[in-house]
């Protein structure tokens, strides 16, 4: 094994890690070196595959009942992103998606900074869904938006780590269904996406055990600082790209 698959075989373990423990994580760690390594064109549906893998392991499904309401809402505004996501994205160019990206991250870090006491309520949710639903198709990277979306709702952090995953397993499936259907050629098939998914179970296993023991004020603080570090990623890429 080369050294650039054993990093990035460790970013996907320890993105897939963070993803459970607190809500986000896993694109932002694993996303830069497979991009590097595989290319845009194919790290974005093998990222949506290990995602929907990373949601499925960390969903309590216990919660579904507890707030279908939510989930619902989430749900739904994230699909009407994606398809709208799926019929803009062959109009703009990569440079382009990829600021945007950062763009809509980081008004949403910003929106947790200012200190407030109202919550958004359904309609301005299932907007902040729609968009989290664009990120998903564009970049892989809904994390961020959506965790943003429901702490504005008014959840704890800690309710925001388990909630975040059910609504994430839709939105990355249908992404990564509907990429297949257009270019199933761009997912390589062999040994090293099967090592990618092991890698990816092992490090969502790890995270779940984790997860009951992480203090909510780390999980907010670990969620600003991973978002920060994906606008940073996304804009430079795109700077690079441009």
């Amino acid at each position: 094994m080369s050294v650039e698959l054993s990093i990035l075989m460790l970013a996907i373990c320890l993105g897939a890690m963070l993803q459970v423990g607190i809500g986000i994580g896993f694109s932002i760690v694993a996303g830069p070196p497979m991009m590097i390594l595989l290319g845009t064109a194919t790290a974005v549906p093998v990222l949506l595959l290990l995602n929907t893998i990373v949601s499925a392991v960390a969903t309590d499904w216990r919660i579904l009942t507890e707030e279908r309401k939510t989930i619902s809402t989430a749900v739904s505004g994230c699909l009407v992103g994606v398809v709208l996501g799926l019929a803009i994205y062959p109009m703009l160019s990569e440079p382009f998606v990829l600021a945007l990206t950062g763009c809509l991250l980081l008004i949403g870090l910003l929106t947790t900074l200012v200190p407030t006491h109202a919550v958004i309520g359904t309609s301005g949710f299932a907007a902040v869904s729609g968009l989290s639903g664009l990120a998903t198709v564009w970049a892989a990277t809904p994390g961020p938006l959506m965790v943003f979306g429901l702490i504005a709702k008014g959840r704890s952090a800690r309710a925001v780590a388990r909630l975040v995953q059910p609504i994430a397993l839709v939105a990355y499936g249908i992404a990564f269904l509907l990429h297949s259907l257009s270019d199933w050629q761009s997912i390589p098939l062999g040994l090293q996406l099967w090592a990618f998914v092991g890698v990816t179970t092992i490090g969502s296993l790890c995270g779940r055990a984790a997860r009951p023991y992480l203090p909510q004020s780390l999980i907010k603080t670990a969620i600003r600082v991973i978002s920060l570090v994906a606008c940073y990623v996304l804009f430079q890429r795109a700077y690079v790209m441009a």
